[in-house]
């Protein structure tokens, strides 16, 4: 960024408002972006409704599925600890 020299206090006066006008239309900008992302959106019509119920319900079933393929796999892992502990033992 070039360095501009200033001659005036008006010129300092306008480059800081126009700063802070840029600045404004920052935050504008990340708030509606922020919005956009974070905040969920209620469904239009039937079909949306539909569709997102569906949506969570698969997220739903998937959790499902890798808590218990977890525990399956981590269960054995845990059994084999446990029968080495005890072999050791003797």
């Amino acid at each position: 960024m070039s360095q501009k020299s200033f001659s005036s206090l008006k010129e300092i006066e306008t480059r800081k408002e126009h700063l802070l006008d840029n600045i404004r239309h920052g935050n504008e900008t990340i708030t509606r972006l922020s919005t956009d992302i974070f905040v969920p959106k209620k469904p239009d019509n039937r079909k949306e409704m539909i569709s997102r119920a569906v949506n969570i319900g698969f997220i739903v079933f998937d959790g499902i599925m890798l808590a218990k393929k977890l525990d399956s796999k981590y269960a054995i892992v845990m059994k084999s600890i446990e029968l080495i502990k005890k072999l050791k033992k003797k």
